[in-house]
């Protein structure tokens, strides 16, 4: 791309941006700046910066995801009441169970758990318990371990749960081997974390920590392939910081883990969010992708 152009790399950096590849859009700023130094680079540069300082120490990711659940889930007036009250009855947890029962990823893990069948399962990322509950509902000879970063999700899984063979904690799951002995789980999932976190690849070595040799890792990263019609207008993330700072294609997908023994990959196609991106863009591929794969036994 021409550096010189600049409305055509902020346009690029702008449909990266929508993407939620926000490493990306950065890097394509930043090298554009490198090879033709003009303000309006720098002032994109720094905007993007600014959404990922959340990301620069441990204790400021858990603020930042703290404040975006407790803002979200916690906010005061009829409905907080009226959501205690069917937590309180269990109508809840039913109809969440039966919610996550149908979903077509929770379908894919269970294909998971019919092959492993494990005995210890750990929800890296629990968020309020909703895929962990209805596992141990559906499997109640599986035991299942939630961690979840925010505080107030794990207080929300903690009243929603009314299986003695689920529990939650609250943690990072790139620390996930400090809460829980080397090898002791058969299958770990991930459902719509790796997008989020400070560091994949620390991530990763900590669930593998955990896992059994032979032992399967299933998880679910959004497929966002879109394309622009037109002008893409500017860009500022819905909770002020970047909750999302990357994306995963399936080349890049097929690349780091493809090598992987028993390695499967698998398109979910899910519904186009009418409203929540710019009338300019149109899906190619929308949803997510489910993979899984096992530690070398």
């Amino acid at each position: 791309m021409n550096a010189r152009d600049v409305d055509a790399v902020i346009q690029a950096a702008r449909f990266e941006l929508y993407r939620e590849n926000i490493y990306g859009a950065l890097e394509l700023v930043e090298r554009a700046h490198a090879a033709h130094a003009d303000s309006r680079y720098a002032e994109q540069a720094a905007r993007i910066r600014s959404w990922l300082t959340h990301l620069e120490s441990r204790e400021a990711y858990i603020a930042a995801q703290e404040a975006q659940y407790k803002r979200l889930r916690w906010r005061v007036g009829l409905k907080l009441l009226e959501r205690r009250i069917r937590i309180l009855l269990g109508k809840k947890t039913r109809k969440m169970i039966e919610r996550r029962a149908r979903d077509p990823e929770f379908r894919a893990l269970e294909r998971e758990v019919a092959d492993v069948r494990p005995g210890r399962v750990l929800d890296a990322g629990s968020g309020e318990g909703g895929v962990a509950m209805a596992l141990g509902a559906r499997h109640p000879d599986v035991r299942v371990e939630g961690v979840e970063v925010s505080a107030t999700n794990v207080r929300i899984a903690l009243r929603l749960n009314r299986f003695a063979n689920v529990a939650f904690r609250q943690g990072l799951a790139e620390e996930v081997h400090l809460h829980f002995p080397p090898a002791s789980f058969d299958l770990v999932y991930s459902f719509a974390v790796l997008e989020h976190v400070r560091d994949v690849a620390a991530t990763l070595r900590a669930i593998e920590t955990v896992l059994r040799p032979g032992g399967r890792f299933a998880f679910v990263v959004p497929m966002h392939e879109l394309r622009a019609r037109g002008p893409i207008p500017d860009y500022a993330p819905i909770h002020g910081y970047a909750d999302h700072c990357r994306v995963f294609t399936e080349a890049e997908l097929r690349a780091r883990f493809g090598e992987r023994p028993g390695f499967r990959l698998a398109k979910i196609p899910g519904a186009w969010k009418h409203g929540e991106l710019p009338d300019c863009f149109e899906p190619i591929e929308f949803g997510s992708f489910f993979v899984s794969y096992a530690t070398k036994g």
